[in-house]
């Protein structure tokens, strides 16, 4: 499952969440969000980066105490991070699903 985690550090991080109980959370490819400037109109941008770039591991375990909030990410955002991170299958957004 991909959730948006919202660290104590103020960091959200997108990830798949592989497994969890009472005192860990643990997540698959954790990126995490920054602005960035330079689109349209010099307009800020969110931008995905590998949360920990210079680990060669690519799951984490975080501890529950670090962990604000659990949620589950914008459409576009679970998108933008299944495209970069994980199959490479674009998720349908839910108007196109109902017709």
């Amino acid at each position: 499952m991909i959730k948006l985690i919202r660290m104590r550090s103020g960091e959200d991080v997108v990830g798949e969440v592989t497994k969890e109980n009472e005192e860990f959370i643990d997540i698959k490819d954790p990126a995490t969000l920054m602005p960035m400037s330079g689109g349209a109109n010099n307009a800020v941008q969110m931008g995905m980066v590998p949360w920990q770039p210079f680990s060669k591991s690519k799951e984490f375990s975080v501890p529950r105490s670090w962990v604000v909030t659990v949620s589950e990410p914008a459409d576009d955002l679970e998108d933008n991070y299944r495209r970069v991170y994980g199959s490479g299958i674009d998720v349908l957004p839910k108007k196109l699903l109902l017709s």
